[in-house]
């Protein structure tokens, strides 16, 4: 008996091992920078310091090389913490790029969910032709999704991937806190603004 689950473990951790690797290799397809030509690019907020770090860096390389117009920063509103990550993000890409006048923040969104509400209420398919999201690949995958799922004509969307991000560890934690995500994100709405309210602090407070 104990071999046998000794080996469901053993099967079960290969799975899950082979599904993070297949996942995690078809994401990198979401990396569009060789195709960029302008439209606006769309940092999203995160805490992780590296990570956050990268993103920045991606937005300032493409609008200083003129692949992206301008920058947006989403996410990160923290009414609990009296916080505003996105306001944070920007005011950092803004000293690192040199052109603030071209850098901007959505402070009322506090997930990828609302930021992308926000985006796709605020732009059409005329606004400068594209949109341009700036995050690690996993999370592009997830975001084009979620700004697709909106009623509308709105402005296509390209994804761009920092670079780096391969150490095995970050990966298998970033493909099941996407899992996590993507389980939010098809959820009730009701149920998922709950969730978010106790996890990111209520919108209302």
């Amino acid at each position: 008996m104990i071999r046998r689950i000794r080996s469901l473990l053993v099967w079960l951790v290969a799975a899950d091992l082979a599904a993070t690797l297949l996942f995690w290799g078809v994401t990198r397809l979401s990396d569009q920078t060789g195709k960029l030509s302008g439209g606006r690019g769309i940092i999203f907020y995160t805490d992780n310091a590296a990570d956050a770090s990268a993103r920045i860096d991606k937005g300032v390389e493409l609008l200083k090389a003129g692949r992206i117009d301008r920058i947006l920063v989403v996410g990160g509103h923290r009414p609990q913490e009296g916080r505003l990550g996105s306001q944070e993000m920007a005011l950092l890409t803004a000293k690192r790029s040199g052109q603030a006048a071209k850098v901007s923040a959505d402070v009322e969104s506090r997930d990828t969910i609302s930021g992308l509400e926000n985006l796709a209420n605020t732009t059409s398919s005329s606004d400068s032709g594209r949109i341009v999201f700036i995050s690690n690949c996993m999370h592009i995958l997830r975001a084009k999704a979620i700004y697709a799922s909106h009623p509308g004509n709105q402005a296509k969307a390209l994804g761009a991937c920092p670079n780096g991000g391969f150490n095995p560890l970050d990966i298998w934690r970033r493909a099941h806190y996407e899992a996590g995500a993507w389980t939010l994100f098809v959820m009730p709405e009701s149920w998922r603004d709950a969730i978010i309210d106790r996890l990111r602090g209520d919108e209302g407070a």
